[in-house]
């Protein structure tokens, strides 16, 4: 399924799902989707997933996942995943990961990965 949805909404979809989600939002979606995340959201992405958050917002990836995540942010992503953080951001990855971290951001990478603060 694909569910784009509005301003100040909750969004939930299924697995091999394309999420996008508005302003003020909480986005969860299963293995093999597609989440996009709004401004001051809040997004979960199954196992083989790709998360795209927006700013001031958190974001938690399953593993084998791509985690891009906004200004302010706080980011997780597991083992065998890709993390790039924004501005002002947390991010941690799990082992396996690459972490590619923004200005005045705090780093965690797991065991066999690669870092740049």
């Amino acid at each position: 399924s694909s569910l784009i949805a509005g301003y100040g909404s909750t969004q939930t979809s299924g697995g091999d799902s394309s999420l996008t989600a508005g302003y003020g939002s909480t986005q969860t979606a299963q293995e093999g989707s597609n989440l996009t995340s709004g401004y001051g959201s809040t997004g979960t992405a199954g196992a083989d997933s790709s998360l795209i958050a927006g700013y001031g917002s958190t974001q938690t990836s399953g593993s084998d996942s791509a985690l891009t995540a906004g200004y302010g942010s706080t980011q997780t992503a597991q083992e065998g995943s890709n993390l790039t953080a924004g501005y002002g951001s947390t991010g941690t990855a799990g082992s396996d990961s690459s972490l590619i971290a923004g200005y005045g951001s705090t780093q965690t990478s797991g065991s066999d990965s690669s870092l740049t603060a």
